[in-house]
């Protein structure tokens, strides 16, 4: 097991396709613990992500055949499969999230940096601000904003795992960015209403 442990996940996807099956294994163990940190993002309930991990998975063996190393490395590929897993699950669910009316859409660009001044302060009720800010926000788009920064993963990564081009998901960011400063910008106000 230990010479195996240096094989990439590339060889080991070539050694599958080859006929040895029982390698998978080893892909699983590698991987499965960062999906379901991964999953678990979206679908906080461990069994329910558990789940959906052990859906990827499947799903990725099924498809190894369609894997491509030159288009991206197997770990990010894993992850797509993962994310439309669970938007396929979230999807079937129907979860309710706070849409952005047409105020909220039409907010002045600068929010995004008065979202950066209004976080920096550092006051402990702004952290709990932005973690209801946070709750309200659709599973995917959550994901979203830990990708990018929580685990500072490159957009070029980040659009392949939700595919979609960098330029529609650098507009995305940016639109969470100021949907977030509107909610935080509201529960802080009636934050101050309370008595």
């Amino acid at each position: 097991m230990q010479q195996d442990i240096r094989i990439s996940d590339e060889q080991l996807v070539e050694r599958i396709r080859e006929g040895r099956t029982t390698d998978f294994a080893l892909l699983v163990h590698r991987h499965a613990p960062s999906l379901l940190h991964f999953v678990g993002r979206m679908l906080p309930v461990q069994e329910e992500a558990e789940e959906v991990v052990q859906d990827a998975l499947l799903a990725a063996y099924q498809r190894l055949g369609d894997y491509d190393a030159s288009r991206a490395p197997f770990a990010v590929w894993l992850r797509r499969i993962a994310f439309n897993t669970t938007t396929h699950r979230l999807r079937v669910r129907r979860p309710q999230f706070v849409p952005m009316d047409e105020h909220q859409a039409e907010a002045d660009p600068t929010e995004s940096d008065e979202l950066d001044r209004l976080l920096a302060d550092g006051k402990p009720d702004r952290t709990e601000l932005l973690d209801k800010a946070l709750e309200l926000l659709s599973a995917e788009e959550r994901m979203l904003i830990h990708l990018f920064y929580t685990d500072e993963r490159p957009l070029r990564e980040i659009s392949f795992i939700l595919d979609c081009s960098v330029t529609a998901l650098t507009s995305r960011l940016h639109r969470i960015r100021k949907k977030l400063y509107v909610t935080i910008n509201r529960l802080s106000n009636e934050y101050q209403r309370r008595p």
